[in-house]
């Protein structure tokens, strides 16, 4: 008996919830099955906030993978950023956000990726992030973006800047360090 009463207390409950809901609660658009902001993982920025990739979604963003210890080819992927992001800007009349993911989930760490900002004179609303293992081959694989770490404890990976849309899908890649920019640029200010 106290079975039947509690099953007809929870149904009864349950349809009343169920009630309150309205026509004005309108589910959001979902997000295409390419984006990047379908991920779960949970990554830190250079200020020590927890960040799901989610919350980056609403704005068109440049993205690349590198790691801050590197001396060699990201420093000059980082010029790259500087100026694609700087002829974009020239465009709109807001700038354009930037996001930049680190491969190294050994020794990246919030500090890190603040001080190689203030190294690399990065413009404030740039984002830099770090995460775990897991997290870093899951957006690597998500993006196309091929590393592997050496026995030094550096990597050696793709060197592609990426343009994803609002809804965190690639639109645009420029793969190369010394390959031109132009047509990546055109492909942006089509997108935006």
């Amino acid at each position: 008996m106290k079975l039947v009463f509690f099953l007809t207390l929870l149904f009864s409950q349950l349809s009343a919830a169920h009630d309150g809901h309205g026509p004005d609660l309108k589910a959001t658009a979902p997000l295409p099955g390419a984006s990047i902001f379908q991920l779960e993982s949970e990554w830190k920025n250079q200020r020590g906030e927890s960040v799901k990739l989610a919350s980056l979604r609403g704005s068109p963003r440049l993205v690349v993978m590198l790691f801050t210890r590197c001396d060699t080819a990201c420093p000059l992927i980082v010029e790259d950023l500087k100026e694609i992001a700087k002829d974009v800007d020239a465009k709109r009349t807001t700038k354009i956000d930037v996001s930049i993911f680190s491969l190294d989930s050994f020794r990246e760490t919030p500090a890190s990726l603040s001080a190689f900002s203030l190294k690399r004179k990065l413009p404030s609303h740039w984002g830099l992030f770090t995460s775990n293992a897991d997290a870093v081959a899951e957006l690597a694989a998500s993006l196309g973006v091929r590393y592997k770490r050496l026995p030094s404890g550096d990597f050696i990976h793709s060197n592609i800047i990426y343009f994803l849309n609002s809804n965190g899908e690639v639109v645009a890649q420029k793969e190369g360090i010394k390959s031109s920019r132009g047509e990546f640029i055109k492909k942006i200010g089509t997108n935006l």
